[in-house]
């Protein structure tokens, strides 16, 4: 029997598109299970433009529906595809309800981000 896991997996692209929503300057983290602390961000899948790719991982993993359009601040060669990264300031302090990929999450300063923390964003934190 194949999984519906890894039906929606073959979907995917290999480039990713990650959300630095910021809310009175504070950056929105979340941390993976086990694992690092990032924004929230995934694959794209086949077809899917990074603006509606990056919203449907926002929401997927956090439960957050943006009322407007992130802005695409940079975009970087990886490997097989390339990493989209998009900003949204909020004007309300959004509590995420995290799916089963996380077990955490704050606003944090981006001076002062828990670790360890995704070295991607990190770098383009600190050229920001």
């Amino acid at each position: 029997m194949i999984k519906l896991r890894k039906i929606l997996e073959s979907m995917d692209t290999e480039s990713i598109a990650g959300i630095c929503l910021f809310y009175d300057s504070k950056l929105l983290a979340c941390k993976r299970t086990n694992s690092y602390w990032s924004i929230p961000k995934g694959h794209l899948h086949i077809g899917e433009v990074p603006s509606e790719g990056v919203q449907r991982e926002l929401t997927e993993e956090t439960q957050i529906v943006l009322n407007g359009e992130p802005e695409l601040v940079c975009t970087k060669d990886k490997e097989n595809g390339k990493f989209y990264l998009f900003k949204f300031e909020m004007n309300k302090k959004l509590i995420p309800r995290l799916d089963h990929e996380h077990e955490d999450w704050g606003y944090f300063e981006v001076t002062d981000l828990p670790k360890p923390f995704d070295e991607t964003v990190t770098r383009y934190l600190k050229n920001d």
